[in-house]
């Protein structure tokens, strides 16, 4: 898959990578992908933290005298925190120029692609984004499309996993089989205006699993956790002779895996999330999901396919894979979330 290429005009090219970010915490289409702008104005706020990093600035006055202020979005804290890029440079009252994709909802909201910082450095709010300005801005240097340093020394699955950047998209290729029911409920989604993520409130199953955060597997007596980065969520996994019955229902289901050599296969139902993507694609309380996550021979890769049967809403079974890396020194870490 292709990176970004920003061209320096209003037209530019947009891959599927390009919008990672922006489909995890925002409405995909509510920025305009296919424009460019340029403002300057004064720093009135720095947050570098999940669910994506914000700047406010201050680029003039109205026409009552009060102050405009719009609100910059770049990429989550969880993907700047593996780059070259951090706040230090940023301070309130600091001169910048920003560039990025204007909102369909208004003129006050703007993703950011590139910020030139008060002491001539620039900044890049997207991993594999393109230099508006400079050379070797802050955010270029990256682990995140890294196939190299891949931790191979071990094998199974108890151990930290992540994605290249540019490939955790390709795990739905296809659009879901909707019924009549679920289609006509897909078309009231507004694609602007609507999300299925408020601020740090987690997401719950299948959804959660369409990111590209860290997670680990970690054994205990008689369960499995899946901790995840985002929202420091843990997935438990029940092993042995654990009854359904006697598991509570939640965001994430009731999960109960077996081993089938050295694949787990964990079932799970139970599910009390509405929505099975990032699109708003309704979910019934009767989904029962099948997941099997496979270690390559070399300990190297993880592959992973979920098949979700929801037939309120699925004509048919969904089936979806995708990977990991185990990339060395890699670690599941703090989420850090501040509700807006």
């Amino acid at each position: 898959m292709a990176r970004c290429i920003v061209r320096h005009s209003l037209i530019i090219v947009v891959s599927a990578m390009c919008i990672a970010s922006a489909k995890a915490h925002h409405a995909p289409t509510e920025y305009d992908f296919q424009q460019v702008v340029e403002m300057e104005g004064t720093l009135v706020e720095v947050s570098w933290r999940n669910p994506h990093v914000r700047i406010r600035m201050r680029t003039g006055t109205d026409a009552t005298g009060q102050p405009v202020i719009v609100d910059i979005e770049g990429s989550a804290l969880s993907v700047m925190r593996r780059t070259n890029a951090t706040a230090q440079g940023l301070h309130v009252g600091d001169k910048v120029r920003v560039a990025g994709h204007p909102s369909r909802r208004g003129p006050g909201r703007l993703l950011g692609l590139n910020l030139l910082q008060a002491d001539g450095r620039e900044l890049l709010f997207e991993p594999g984004g393109v230099p508006r300005w400079t050379t070797a801005p802050l955010g270029s240097e990256t682990n995140w499309f890294d196939q190299r340093n891949l931790e191979s020394s071990r094998s199974g699955i108890f151990r930290v996993w992540s994605s290249r950047f540019d490939e955790f998209l390709a795990w739905n290729p296809e659009q879901p089989p909707l019924t009549d029911a679920a289609r006509r409920k897909a078309a009231a989604w507004d694609p602007v205006n609507d999300s299925v993520t408020q601020g740090c409130s987690p997401v719950g199953m299948p959804t959660i699993m369409d990111n590209p955060y860290p997670f680990e597997f970690v054994r205990q007596a008689g369960t499995i956790l899946l901790k995840m980065e985002i929202y420091d969520a843990v997935r438990v996994i029940h092993t042995g002779d654990t009854r359904r019955e006697s598991l509570q229902k939640g965001l994430l289901g009731r999960s109960i895996g077996h081993w089938e050599g050295d694949t787990l296969v964990v079932a799970t139902d139970g599910i009390t999330w509405a929505h099975f993507d990032h699109q708003g694609t309704p979910l019934s309380p009767a989904t029962s999901i099948v997941e099997r996550f496979t270690p390559a021979a070399d300990g190297s890769r993880l592959q992973y396919t979920m098949i979700v049967t929801d037939p309120v809403n699925f004509t048919r079974p969904m089936e979806l894979t995708k990977s990991w890396m185990a990339r060395a020194n890699e670690s599941v870490k703090p989420y850090e979330c501040l509700e807006r």
